[in-house]
């Protein structure tokens, strides 16, 4: 400091002490650090150095040793690399990234502790990631986030290529389309009759083909997060066809319907009731379209009541009944049937609590 030699490390040397200190290295005298020492406090102006000598970054520091106003990097050449305003070592305001020519990388706005704002840039000058705030908060949103009007805004890759159009309306997104690098869409998300949709694709044969759709009950959420109570659900196979199709209340699934690539019904199921008192409704067809088994769940997924199975010509096979719960949702075999293809009975027994048969007659027709 002044020309003279100070010991940064030793507290009884700084004491009392104002002006500018200067760290160097020992063997090349290049400037390695800045620091502006206030009444033996480190308080004011700080700049670092590369090995070389080159400003790296500097900022101003109060009293607690946080960065408070400007904050900022550079490269090597000198060019500003980021830049932003620190309120007591916390980021507020506008925050802005550069390549080394100067051209800008993200611009970005912070408030309330989080990130308001962002856009990013591929080395073209195009936007390719894209936040916008509830409200304006810089001049580089008004246009993208549509604050001058609704407007479509187009997202691009590094190489150029279109990866996305957003549909905003004074900052809120309204509708997105994103295309993979094969220049196919491959997601979408867009509301109708205000509940948000969200659409997976893949490709097939060089198209896009639709997987799956999830449909969101109305809320306050953005239209691109991925939370929420669902609405619905649906998946397609490979030809576009619906495979499974599924409801859902109060954010419990209720209703389940799927189906064979052949466009028969494989599976219906129904929920009612609730808590304890919860019973699913199975039905399980084969892939001509008759019926299977029939079967009842309780909320753990212990059958209860009446379960069914039927032969391939739509004949009763088996009839089998259950307890009604016990206090932990159990339930045990108590009766069971059996047909054959003709419709006569041939078993009839009841099962005892040690799991042993006791048969009756059998031969009556069912």
């Amino acid at each position: 400091m002044d020309g003279k030699p100070l010991n940064v490390s030793n507290g009884a040397e700084l004491a009392g002490k104002s002006g500018l200190v200067r760290c160097r290295e020992e063997d090349t005298g290049h400037l390695q650090r800045e620091q502006e020492l206030r009444n033996g406090k480190f308080i004011g102006q700080e700049r670092m150095f590369d090995r070389e000598g080159r400003l790296l970054r500097e900022r101003t520091v109060n009293e607690r040793g946080n960065s408070h106003g400007r904050v900022a990097e550079f490269w090597p050449n000198g060019q500003v690399r980021r830049e932003e305003t620190a309120d007591n070592g916390r980021t507020q305001g506008a925050v802005r990234r550069f390549d080394a020519t100067g051209r800008v990388e993200r611009v970005s706005f912070h408030g309330e502790g989080q990130e308001l704002f962002h856009v990013e840039y591929n080395s073209k000058g195009q936007p390719t990631r894209l936040l916008c705030p509830r409200s304006s908060v810089l001049p580089e949103d008004r246009k993208l986030c549509g604050f001058n009007g609704a407007t479509d805004t187009e997202l691009f890759a590094e190489s150029g290529a279109r990866s996305a159009q957003l549909r905003y309306d004074q900052g809120r997104l309204l509708s997105a389309t994103e295309w993979s690098s094969d220049g196919v869409v491959s997601a979408q998300q867009l509301v109708v009759d205000g509940r948000r949709v969200h659409k997976s694709f893949y490709t097939e044969g060089g198209k896009s083909v639709l997987r799956e759709e999830r449909v969101f009950t109305p809320d306050d959420r953005t239209l691109r997060d991925t939370r929420g109570q669902l609405f619905s659900a649906r998946r397609y196979g490979a030809s576009g066809q619906p495979i499974e199709q599924r409801g859902f209340a109060d954010g419990r699934e209720v209703q389940v319907e799927r189906w064979y690539l052949n466009g028969s019904v494989r599976e219906r199921s129904t929920v009612s009731g609730s808590g304890k008192d919860a019973r699913q409704l199975r039905e399980m067809y084969r892939d001509d379209g008759k019926l299977a088994r029939r079967e009842q769940l309780n909320a753990d997924q212990w059958p209860v009541g009446t379960q069914q199975a039927f032969h391939e010509n739509g004949r009763l096979a088996t009839e089998e009944q259950y307890s009604t719960p016990d206090a932990r949702g159990r339930t045990r075999l108590t009766a069971r049937k059996q047909w054959d293809e003709s419709g006569k009975l041939i078993a009839d027994d009841t099962i005892l609590e040690d799991g042993s048969r006791q048969r009756k007659a059998a031969g009556t027709d069912s």
